[in-house]
């Protein structure tokens, strides 16, 4: 297993070696990114089905609704060390925003509500490998590993591992302008019970300048 091990490490190191200078050094994108797992995991609560008759009248739960959205919204920068490998940093932002009220036994809303934002902001530094290059597609995959940092209007704040799984990605353009497309998996977590987003990010899209 280790002898096979070290001749993928050296065929991918000679790949490295033999490859071409790069058209441009540098690459920076800003970008847009599906929110799909954290629309299944926050949502709003389902209203409480209690026989009102059954119940004090001063009775009260508490729900959420009224649920928004941003999706990723992501930036980075690459430089290219050869036509193949290429490395640099990315931010991932999304907010999510939702209300949180008491109601009666019958779900009519009897209180004020209060505002929740939730922000989680990544910081990844990233690694690209493009093995197809043309005049016009540019096909690549990648990964990046760092920390998320979530936060919200409650003053509540934590950090977690992150990483970013890029299975394939496609540029498209001509000269210095160009067009993204990307399918991957955005995760953050530190465990079983403690987890901020798993396969989030599967579609994004961008458009990226190159120098």
């Amino acid at each position: 297993m280790k002898k096979l091990i070290t001749i993928a490490f050296a065929a991918c190191l000679s790949v490295v070696c033999l490859a071409d200078n790069p058209p441009s050094r540098h690459s920076v994108r800003v970008g847009w990114g599906d929110m799909l797992f954290e629309t299944l995991v926050f949502h709003p609560s389902g209203k409480d089905t209690y026989n009102p008759e059954a119940l004090p009248g001063d009775f009260r739960s508490k729900g959420t609704y009224d649920y928004g959205y941003t999706g990723h919204i992501f930036a980075d920068y690459l430089y290219s060390f050869t036509d193949v490998v290429s490395a640099g940093v990315q931010t991932d932002f999304e907010g999510i925003f939702w209300k949180v009220a008491s109601r009666d036994a019958a779900g009519t809303v009897v209180s004020d509500p209060v505002r929740v934002n939730n922000y989680n902001l990544c910081i990844l530094p990233s690694v690209r490998f493009t093995y197809f290059r043309s005049e016009w597609v540019d096909i690549y995959s990648g990964l990046s590993v760092g920390l998320l940092m979530a936060f919200d209007n409650q003053r509540q704040f934590e950090l977690a591992p992150a990483f970013n799984l890029n299975l394939v990605g496609v540029r498209v353009g001509k000269g210095h302008w160009g067009g993204t497309a990307e399918i991957g998996l955005l995760n953050a977590l530190k465990g079983g019970n403690d987890v901020f987003m798993v396969g989030s990010r599967i579609i994004s899209v961008g458009v990226n300048y190159t120098w």
